[in-house]
């Protein structure tokens, strides 16, 4: 997820000119970034063995929440990323879940799967996941972030390290924990 210098300046800059009130900033910055985050859902989608979404769908409806509220109160290019991991983090798991309602009868038309089992078990094991992540973030917030950023948008640790504002040894560190936290509570 390489951004150009100048492109590094202009997210950071697009952000400024939203919080001051700037009507085109939205739009500026969405065409910017767009690339990017299509390119990165793409690669997570690609190893997913359940169905969820396309990458575009899934960047849109994650762009829409995020640029469709009160504003996006991120500072710089890095917290933006993050932003974004947590979005689209967000509507992979409420996709998932409204998969899983649909398929226990929450839909109105009656749809028969091919390979509903193995959907099932693989949303299962996402929202497995999801749980994980919550309590995780809730004990400790930066560890979570840096496993959305490495293992759902696809960064490398230095590129996560550069993101989150901390040294490469501290991504390293937490990651570890990370892992094994999260080994401890899937199993």
């Amino acid at each position: 997820m390489e951004l150009q210098p100048e492109e590094t300046g202009d997210v950071t800059r697009l952000l400024a000119a939203w919080r001051a009130g700037d009507a085109a900033a939205p739009d500026a910055l969405l065409n910017l970034v767009y690339r990017q985050l299509r390119n990165i859902a793409a690669g997570r989608l690609s190893r997913l063995s359940v169905p969820v979404l396309d990458p575009t769908e899934l960047v849109n409806e994650a762009m829409l929440r995020l640029l469709g509220g009160n504003g996006l109160d991120a500072q710089n290019r890095q917290h933006f990323f993050s932003i974004a991991a947590t979005a689209i983090r967000y509507v992979l798991v409420d996709t998932i879940r409204r998969q899983h309602a649909d398929k226990r009868g929450g839909g109105v038309v009656d749809v028969t799967l091919s390979g509903s089992e193995h959907l099932s078990a693989a949303g299962d094991r996402w929202l497995d996941v999801e749980d994980a992540l919550r309590a995780l973030e809730q004990q400790d917030p930066r560890k979570c972030r840096i496993v959305e950023l490495i293992f759902l948008m696809g960064l490398n640790q230095q590129e996560t390290a550069e993101i989150l504002g901390v040294s490469l040894t501290t991504v390293e560190r937490d990651l570890r924990f990370a892992k094994a936290w999260l080994r401890e509570h899937l199993s």
